[in-house]
C-alpha cells in the first residue's frame, strides 16, 4: 500500500497533539520527478495565500500527498484547485483529486488516510475534486482488517473462509517478512500470528510491529503449539493481547477476536 498512509498520519498525529486542524491533498499524477516536486513546492511559497505546507510523493502509485497545517476545508479546497490547476499546466494531472479536512479533536487512524486514497484510485474523473469525510469515510461500516501470519496453508485457507463469512477482511502472509510488509501496507485492526514462522519468527515480527506502532495500540493473537509458560510470558510481554495454543476453536477465536476489538 502507499507510503503516504504512514507518513500523512504521523504528521495528523503531530497535528492532533496541539490541537491544530489539518487539510489534506491527494491528487493522481503522472512520473512527477523530484525537481517538478521542487518546483511545486517554490511556486506556492511563493503565492499568497501561504500555509505551511508537507509534500509526499508515492512514485509506485503516482499519487501526490500535500498536507496544509491550521487549514480547514475551504482553504483545503482552494489549495487543491491551485495544485490541480498548476499540474494540468504542466501535464502532469492523471486523474482525480481528493480532499479532506481533519479537525484538531479528530482521532485519526490510518485506515481513514488509506479509505481515502482507495477512493481516489477508484475515480475515473479527469482533475474533479472529490471531497472525502474523515468521520463516514473510516466508519463502524468498514470491515475490522485481520492480517493472518501462518507457514501452515491449511490453517489460513480455513480461517480466511471463516473470518469473511463472519464479516472480517482478511489478509494471509506465510512468513514473518511476508508478514511485516503487509501489515505495514494494509494496517490491520488485528494480527494473528504463530510464533513458529520461517524467515522472521514471530517474536521477530512482534518486535518489528511493537517498534513500528507508536501511536496506537498493538492487537496481537498468537496463535501456536508452543505450550512452555515462557513462551507465553515472552509473547505477551513483546505485546500480544491473547494467546491460544492448537488444536483451536474457530468459534472461541473469533469470540476473542470481537473482544479485542470491541
Amino acid at each position: 500500500m502507499s507510503n503516504l498512509v504512514p507518513a500523512f498520519f504521523q504528521l495528523l498525529s503531530e497535528m492532533e497533539a496541539k490541537q491544530t486542524s489539518s487539510g489534506i491533498i491527494f491528487v493522481t499524477c503522472s512520473n512527477l520527478s523530484k525537481d517538478d516536486l521542487e518546483v511545486l513546492k517554490n511556486h506556492f511559497e511563493q503565492e499568497p495565500p501561504t500555509a505551511v505546507t508537507h509534500y509526499n510523493y508515492d512514485k509506485t502509485k503516482n499519487i501526490l500527498g500535500v498536507l496544509l497545517e491550521e487549514q480547514k476545508l475551504g482553504t483545503t479546497h482552494f489549495h487543491a484547485l491551485r495544485v490541480k490547476d498548476y499540474l494540468r499546466e504542466k501535464q502532469l494531472l492523471a486523474g482525480s483529486v481528493a480532499i479532506a479536512s481533519f479537525p484538531e479533536n479528530s482521532r485519526t487512524t490510518p485506515q481513514m488516510l488509506l479509505k481515502m486514497l482507495q477512493n481516489l484510485e477508484q475515480q475515473k474523473s479527469q482533475g474533479e475534486i472529490h471531497i472525502f469525510d474523515p468521520v463516514s469515510g473510516g466508519s463502524e461500516k468498514d470491515p475490522t482488517s485481520i492480517l493472518l501470519v501462518n507457514p501452515d496453508q491449511t490453517v489460513n485457507d480455513f480461517l480466511t473462509i471463516y473470518l469473511k463469512r463472519k464479516g472480517y477482511q482478511v489478509i494471509v502472509a506465510s512468513d514473518g517478512v511476508e508478514g511485516m510488509q503487509k501489515y505495514e501496507e494494509s494496517m490491520p485492526d488485528l494480527v494473528i500470528t504463530d510464533l513458529n514462522l520461517p524467515v522472521m519468527s514471530g517474536y521477530q515480527l512482534m518486535e518489528r510491529i511493537k517498534h513500528a506502532e507508536s501511536d496506537r495500540e498493538s492487537k496481537i493473537v498468537i496463535l501456536t503449539d508452543k505450550r512452555l509458560e515462557e513462551d507465553v510470558q515472552k509473547s505477551f510481554a513483546l505485546g500480544a493481547s491473547d494467546y491460544i495454543t492448537k488444536p483451536f476453536s474457530p468459534v472461541e477465536l473469533e469470540a476473542r477476536v470481537k473482544r479485542l476489538i470491541s
